[in-house]
């Protein structure tokens, strides 16, 4: 039931997104189609979909329609999406796969790729706007988050500070810090958003965005013990830097925490919680 269930709103997040960029290959559209290709060839390349999958975790718990996170979903995906593209790139991570297949730039060229990942970037906010028009006040509030989230003290401040890391040491706050701003912060705004978007109330909004910012960080912590057993030596794994006794407790601890801020909601929330035991037990 469960998987049914989270497939179904796969499903149901897939198409929506699908028919927001097919809308532009009408001839009523100028979008070029090459660039459009890029964009879909990243968005339907197997993700997970876990943060939007969230997003409708909130609204079922708030016992909202699924159409008032929909948009709100769909724009943190193409934002992390977005993100995908550009780490992938030759001046960022230089990677030639992922999920198993070529990476966007080897695809359809570096130029393709930086600019597609630009459209993502730039359809989210537009999608927001087109969606929520009717709430201008929910619309100007999740703009504002989800930019705070992936801008400058967000996602993009994670990144630079990842990149940093390549050339000097950090510690394990720095590391920690990282995490919490490169993995943590969309992880984090999508249950925030998601409760604005439903109208939630300031104590369970709250509950969720500070709950998130504990999943995202374990989130990335369960990543890092994956990765450390299969990857070399990397200063930028908590694994290969404090071991794996260590690491363990700080997932161990972030989780209680997370589970603590779930207890602050006005009615308990079994999925939300599942997520968090199943990241402790996740292989991949």
């Amino acid at each position: 039931m469960w998987d049914q269930e989270l497939q179904k709103w796969a499903t149901s997040i897939e198409d929506f997104v699908t028919n927001h960029f097919d809308i532009y290959r009408s001839q009523d559209f100028e979008a070029p189609k090459v660039l459009l290709d890029s964009v879909t060839y990243s968005l339907n390349s197997g993700g997970k979909r876990f943060r939007p999958l969230l997003a409708l975790m909130v609204a079922e718990h708030f016992d909202a329609d699924p159409i008032q996170v929909l948009p709100w979903a769909s724009s943190v995906e193409m934002i992390h999406t977005y993100s995908l593209i550009h780490d992938d790139l030759p001046c960022m991570d230089n990677d030639d796969f992922r999920r198993g297949k070529p990476t966007n730039h080897k695809v359809y060229g570096e130029a393709v790729a930086l600019l597609a990942g630009d459209a993502l970037l730039t359809e989210a906010f537009s999608m927001i706007c087109k969606h929520y028009q009717g709430e201008p006040e929910v619309a100007v509030k999740l703009v504002e988050k989800l930019a705070g989230a992936s801008g400058l003290q967000g996602m993009i401040a994670g990144q630079i500070q990842d990149m940093q890391a390549d050339h000097t040491p950090v510690n394990t706050n720095q590391l920690l810090q990282i995490h919490k701003q490169k993995t943590g912060q969309l992880i984090r705004v999508t249950l925030e958003g998601a409760a604005i978007a439903c109208h939630a109330n300031q104590n369970d909004v709250l509950a969720l965005k500070f709950f998130g910012e504990q999943l995202g960080l374990a989130f990335q912590i369960r990543d890092d013990i994956l990765d450390g057993n299969e990857k070399l030596q990397d200063q930028k794994n908590l694994v290969h830097l404090i071991g794996i006794e260590k690491t363990q407790e700080y997932l161990d601890e972030t989780s209680r925490k997370a589970k603590g801020f779930l207890n602050k909601l006005t009615q308990p929330n079994v999925r939300l919680l599942q997520m968090v035991e199943n990241n402790l037990s996740r292989s991949k």
